[in-house]
């Protein structure tokens, strides 16, 4: 069973089992794939960034209205899937394509990312989804994130603070690009459940509404591999 005060804690309580839910789909479809599970891989870290890319993701965090002048600190979650060698797979749902995003991603630096030009057309094409999902409660905003980014906008309103857990997830997502593009020894893939695999979305594969074919979504986590 399943409580929630508010609407909101609610809905995040379904779609953290959802989330993971599809994560474990996706870790065993690739196990079928010829991949091979990890034990532990380092979580990202600022700490890891190297020396070109900290200051360029310090940047970030002020261009997303960053509060304090220097970047606090900042500690992004696990990987989402760990293989050999040092192969990582993050799973981007629909909070991770927005406005906030495709600012990190019109970066300079982020231009080596395979995934880059996909995640921009995304980000444009994608809000929407965005918003249906996460326009409200903790998934809009919270205490941290406002810590960060300064008080926020009514839910669905972008006029002066917009979404602070959203420009964290941006940020937090910019970071794990960046400790892949600097030299840590891990190297990272980026797929979406916007994704289409041999003419199927990823998402409905992934919630068993589709079968896959497994060779296409290897090209696909290849494909976007750094």
């Amino acid at each position: 069973m399943i409580y929630g005060t508010e609407r909101g804690d609610l809905w995040q309580t379904v779609e953290v089992v959802r989330t993971g839910a599809r994560a474990e789909v996706l870790k065993d479809l690739l196990v079928r794939g010829g991949f091979r599970v990890a034990g532990a891989v380092p979580a990202p870290r600022i700490e890891s960034l190297s020396i070109d890319l900290a200051p360029e993701v310090a940047a970030l965090y002020n261009a997303l209205g960053g509060r304090a002048e220097v970047l606090p600190t900042a500690r992004p979650g696990a990987w989402d899937l760990m293989f050999e060698p040092a192969v990582v797979v993050e799973l981007d749902e629909e909070l991770h394509f927005n406005r906030y995003r495709q600012l990190t991603l019109d970066a300079d630096w982020s231009s080596p990312l395979p995934w880059r030009d996909d995640y921009l057309r995304l980000c444009r094409q994608r809000e929407t989804n965005c918003l249906a999902a996460g326009k409200w409660g903790k998934r809009w905003t919270n205490a941290s994130c406002e810590a960060m980014f300064g008080v926020a906008d009514s839910p669905g309103v972008f006029e002066t603070g917009g979404a602070p857990r959203w420009k964290q997830r941006a940020l937090y997502d910019s970071i794990k690009d960046a400790v892949a593009l600097s030299g840590s020894g891990i190297r990272l893939a980026r797929i979406s459940t916007h994704d289409v695999v041999d003419g199927v979305a990823l998402g409905a594969i992934l919630e068993h509404r589709a079968t896959c074919d497994l060779d296409a979504l290897v090209a696909l986590v290849e494909e976007r591999t750094t």
